[in-house]
């Protein structure tokens, strides 16, 4: 599996409008795809689709909505953020460090720290799983799969919006997937991030319920 992720779509979340272009100006000008610019937290989180795989959030957003919080919307959908900030208060810091950002981005910026902390970023982003469908080559990103199921020669994918039928082994399929998703029975595979209850049978995964065999009961 290649771990190249170019271009990476990206937002930011930066309330300085210079700043904020000077960003995406330099961002953009390595290859990047800058999604989406907002100047405050509120803005960001009536306009996004979510549709991104990394954003650059300011810590001290303006507004009534700060980039705390926001950091914290991004990590309940498990998308990876970088902050950025031009201040070294020690308590704010220490509230940050608990979303567990990537990295941290002082300004004035540097462009190759701003280079080298999307490129780790990129690594850890799992590439697009392709299917074929009616309309030829469809690509799926696997955060958006919930678990997938074997029925005999094909596969149903189950995602947030749709059930995706694919003639293909649930062991073809295994081997793309990044390591957050479990074998939890002989014919599905779960994506831990949906898990919202485990009994000893079975699993809540999302709005659905999934078996678990003896076999897999320790993954």
């Amino acid at each position: 599996m290649s771990n190249k992720k170019v271009p990476m779509r990206i937002v930011i979340l930066e309330d300085e409008f210079f700043v904020a272009d000077h960003l995406n100006d330099m961002i953009a000008s390595q290859g990047y795809d800058v999604v989406g610019v907002y100047h405050s937290g509120e803005e960001f989180l009536e306009e996004t689709d979510w549709k991104f795989d990394v954003a650059l959030v300011d810590i001290f957003l303006s507004e009534k909505i700060l980039g705390l919080e926001v950091a914290a919307k991004l990590q309940e959908r498990k998308i990876p953020f970088i902050f950025l900030t031009a201040n070294k208060d020690l308590a704010i810091l220490k509230k940050a460090a608990f979303l567990a950002p990537k990295a941290y981005l002082s300004k004035p910026f540097n462009e190759n720290d701003v280079i080298a902390a999307l490129e780790i970023v990129s690594l850890e982003i799992p590439d697009k799983i392709k299917l074929r469908g009616h309309h030829g080559v469809e690509e799926i990103d696997p955060k958006e799969i919930i678990f997938i199921k074997s029925d005999g020669a094909y596969i149903q994918i189950q995602t947030k919006n749709k059930q995706i039928i694919q003639r293909k082994l649930l062991k073809e399929i295994e081997e793309e997937l990044p390591s957050n998703f479990v074998r939890t029975h002989r014919s599905y595979i779960v994506n831990k991030h949906y898990i919202l209850q485990k009994k000893s049978t079975e699993l809540v995964v999302g709005e659905h319920v999934v078996p678990i065999s003896r076999s897999y009961k320790d993954f």
